[in-house]
Order: C-alpha cells, then sequence, then structure tokens
C-alpha cells in the first residue's frame, strides 16, 4: 500500500517518539508483517493520536484516537511516522 504524502520526511517522528500528553497525526507507515495490524487498530493516515502512557518497561505505549484507546508494542510504533501537533 503506498501512501502519497506532501510532508518532508525529514520533519517526521515515529509514534515511539511521542512524549505522553503529545499528540501527532498519522502520515504513513512501514510495510511489513504489521502492516494488517496497524490497520485494524484504526491508526490510517490523518488519524490523530496522543500518547497516553509507556509502560514501566518499555514493552507497551497505550495510545488514543477519536474513536479507542489500544496498547500497541515499542516495534509497532517505530514504525508508525506522525507530524507532531
Amino acid at each position: 500500500m503506498a501512501i502519497q504524502t506532501t510532508v518532508d520526511i525529514d520533519k517526521l517522528d515515529t509514534l515511539a517518539d511521542l512524549a505522553i500528553g503529545e499528540t501527532g497525526i498519522v502520515k504513513f507507515y512501514d510495510e511489513n508483517a504489521m502492516t494488517t495490524l496497524i490497520l485494524n487498530l484504526g491508526l490510517l493516515p490523518d488519524t490523530a493520536v496522543q500518547m497516553v502512557r509507556r509502560s514501566p518497561f518499555g514493552g507497551a505505549f497505550y495510545i488514543r484516537t477519536a474513536k479507542q484507546q489500544v496498547a500497541i508494542r515499542v516495534e509497532e510504533a517505530r514504525g508508525i511516522f506522525i507530524l507532531k501537533q
């Protein structure tokens, strides 16, 4: 799935880079074995996300979208590129 973007890739961060309480807009993601999972979670391009909390030992992130709150693994979060707000 190729996603068209007009954002300079050098200005993007990953979901894993968000601090608690920070928000960002999903711009695109790495295509790999987790693509289906990411889509099923509703993390489509132009979806707003907010970092709610991080697990104490770095195993997962808890993020909020407009429709839900989900846990996502670090490996998945590093493959989701966002524009911080």
